[in-house]
């Protein structure tokens, strides 16, 4: 795990940079946080920083959105917060997001979970003041290896840096 201070929206468009061109297909990313901490705003500058143009919206009400990026890739952005689990979760198309050609951003995934595979990338956003967030990187020791190193070059204060130990099995699209 990985623990970053993201100071500003701008520090979080920055790291969203950073983890754009570490996330490649097959790749699934499941993003976790009370309202306001940033998720949208997260996954629409890693929309942005793979080529996406145009309008990026929140799929807030439509439940999913898809894009392609600058090389062809689907980039789906999923967000589950108005489903519940059981059978609003059971009715959802979940093979048409998770292809192995795609990187699929999933906001609140709890209502999800027992339909969803392991995420590759696991992101926590945290309220720290009004417009600071803690951010938690759960994905290999790779992943989180470059994830910190860019996020340092980028000015981003990583608070927790990944420790040695056993290295962790590279899921896919956790490059």
């Amino acid at each position: 795990m990985v623990a970053l201070t993201l100071a500003s929206p701008a520090q979080t468009r920055r790291f969203a940079r950073v983890l754009a061109p570490l996330l490649q297909p097959p790749a699934l990313v499941t993003i976790e946080g009370d309202l306001g901490t940033g998720k949208t705003t997260l996954v629409r500058a890693i929309m942005r920083a793979r080529g996406v143009r145009g309008a990026v919206t929140s799929p807030s009400f439509t439940l999913a959105q898809s894009y392609r990026g600058r090389y062809g890739e689907a980039l789906h952005h999923l967000d589950l917060y108005r489903l519940s689990r059981g059978a609003d979760a059971d009715l959802f198309a979940w093979d048409d997001y998770l292809a192995t050609d795609a990187v699929t951003f999933v906001e609140w995934p709890a209502a999800g979970s027992e339909a969803l595979p392991a995420a590759c990338v696991r992101l926590e956003l945290l309220h720290r003041t009004p417009r600071s967030r803690s951010a938690r990187l759960h994905a290999s020791v790779a992943f989180e290896q470059a994830a910190a190193e860019g996020a340092a070059a980028e000015g981003i204060q990583v608070d927790e840096p990944v420790t040695d130990g056993p290295a962790a099995a590279v899921p896919p699209g956790a490059s």
